[in-house]
């Protein structure tokens, strides 16, 4: 497989993604929209640094903007050339899960090395499905990581394992895809966005001592109507959780115990009684 690969057309994506579990989507946002998210991110880095959190392997991160900037970023969040492509992976059922920024400078690229690892949601301890084998795309949660700066030989790189979805531990898709398994390292220009099953086995590779560069990376996570909850962290600003849009409104709609409480202590509107208010203790 063409490490630097991509796909451009739909046709091309989907078949990408439903063969491998994933697909590179080069030019998915534009230089306007780059401008702005980097803009964003050195004045938060700058300005509020505190709601970064502290470098994890190499990466500071925050999930702060959603609740700063609410319209902007669902404008990203359902960006119109991406979410088409989630619902279709999805099949029609997509929700808002997870939206953060991470930021990975020169000096600590050579330190940015994870482990490979599988995303399982929070509540996919208690029985959530993984991923869904009746689904043609297999996929019950998605995530597109959109670079926001040039990612070049020497640098951080998103890197996965095609079709590594259905293996317990990384030694057992070794083992059982033989000579099939390799490991993609996915490289390219600042707006390429990477779409993948979140339960195929991925990582950050760490950059080289060289780098001069590091990495800005934006990551958008879905789970399906039908899914459990990614995760109990993320919470929803009001404008968006009770938008008088009705798909925006069901968009939003997937609400964990967090959410519930955060919604009680911060909204202004009464909460839906469809949503389980008695759920907060």
């Amino acid at each position: 497989m063409n490490t630097n690969a991509v796909q451009t057309t739909k046709e091309e994506i989907l078949a990408h993604y439903k063969e491998n579990g994933f697909a590179v989507i080069p030019n998915a946002l534009s230089q306007e929209e780059l401008d702005y998210l980097n803009n964003l991110v050195e004045a938060s880095l700058k300005e509020s640094p505190e709601q970064w959190h502290k470098p994890i392997e190499g990466a500071v991160g925050t999930g702060s903007f959603l609740a700063k900037h609410p319209l902007e970023m669902d404008r990203f969040i359902r960006h119109p050339k991406i979410f088409p492509l989630i619902q279709e992976v999805l099949l029609g059922e997509a929700r808002f899960a997870q939206f953060d920024f991470r930021d990975v400078s020169a000096e600590r690229a050579s330190a940015s090395e994870m482990n490979f690892h599988r995303d399982i949601s929070y509540y996919g301890t208690i029985g959530g499905k993984i991923f869904d084998p009746e689904n043609p795309y297999i996929s019950t949660y998605t995530c597109v990581i959109y670079y926001l700066s040039d990612v070049h030989e020497c640098c951080p790189a998103f890197c996965l394992v095609p079709n590594s979805h259905m293996y317990g531990t990384l030694d057992e898709a070794k083992a059982k895809q033989g000579e099939a398994y390799r490991e993609i390292p996915i490289r390219g220009k600042a707006g390429t966005a990477v779409l993948y099953n979140i339960t195929t086995y991925h990582t950050r590779k760490g950059g080289s001592e060289e780098c001069t560069h590091g990495r800005r990376t934006m990551h958008n996570y879905h789970s399906r109507s039908t899914s459990y909850p990614l995760t109990n962290w993320a919470t929803v600003p009001e404008v968006l959780a009770l938008s008088d849009d009705h798909d925006t409104r069901l968009f939003y709609s997937q609400w964990t115990p967090n959410q519930v409480k955060y919604a009680k202590e911060n909204y202004t509107k009464p909460i839906p009684p469809y949503y389980p208010i008695h759920m907060v203790k």
